[in-house]
């Protein structure tokens, strides 16, 4: 019965040493996968960093304003450039140029459209 509780024993420190083992091993992966990642963020930060100050140079006013003058041909804004809105002419209606030349051929009836056909079947009183 002593040599059994013997084995049982061995088998008890055997299986938790190799327990431990296995966590050790686990955490050991895990930290190297936690360090990549943290120097990828460091590496994705110092590209964004870069990019920001890429953007800052790129976008400055006055080169800006050097690359509009050397590459568009723009004329300095006049007086005779503003409208009043009242002075915009309104849009013409709508026409189908195929459909009138049609009609004015004789080759096709005028269209109605729904529009039509409901004025026409009331009276101006409101009745059929």
């Amino acid at each position: 019965m002593i040599k059994l509780l013997h084995v049982v024993a061995i088998g008890a420190l055997v299986s938790s040493a190799l327990y431990a083992y296995t966590i050790k091993y686990e955490t050991t992966l895990e930290a190297e996968q936690l360090q990549k990642v943290r120097m990828k963020t460091h590496r994705e930060r110092d590209a964004i960093a870069v990019l920001k100050a890429e953007w800052q140079y790129l976008n400055r006013p006055d080169r800006l304003q050097m690359l509009a003058d050397r590459h568009l041909d723009l004329q300095p804004f006049s007086v005779t450039q503003v409208v009043r809105i009242a002075d915009i002419p309104n849009r013409g209606p709508k026409v189908d140029a195929i459909g009138r030349k049609l009609e004015d051929l004789g080759l096709g009836l005028p269209t109605e459209t729904p529009k039509d056909r409901k004025a026409s079947a009331t009276t101006p009183g409101g009745r059929p």
